[in-house]
């Protein structure tokens, strides 16, 4: 990505490039709102299928971009207005130029939402 965070590190076919972060903000924010944000509350035992079918839908979406990486996506999930702070960080080990990381917050009224997606690039594995 570039240092302004609108690129990709990978010059030429964007096919090839790895997801820009607006690409992939978008894509999280958009299936937030259709898999969580819709709820009008917070419901603990309900939270494990929303947070389930959200990640699995951003590595669907992903995939469908058909560019040549492999992705890992998480996300934590907790109830908008908790009185307790929430500090989230993931590191990796590995090709700065080719492999890509991000952290989305997605916010409703009653849910507070990280998602963190690791791009590894498989086109040069």
């Amino acid at each position: 990505m570039a240092a302004d965070g609108t690129g990709d590190k990978l010059d030429g076919d964007r096919s090839q490039a790895a997801p820009t972060f607006p690409e992939v903000e978008h894509l999280c924010n958009k299936l937030f709102e259709e898999t969580v944000a819709v709820k009008d509350h917070y419901d603990h035992n309900e939270a494990l299928k929303w947070n389930t079918k959200l990640v699995e839908s951003i590595t669907e979406g992903l995939v469908a971009m058909s560019r040549p990486f492999k992705y890992c996506v998480t996300c934590i999930a907790m109830e908008a207005g908790a009185k307790f702070g929430l500090n989230v960080s993931s590191t990796c080990f590995w090709d700065k130029q080719s492999d890509m990381s991000y952290s989305v917050r997605c916010e409703s009224k009653n849910v507070i939402a990280v998602c963190t997606i690791f791009a590894v690039n498989c086109a040069e594995l």
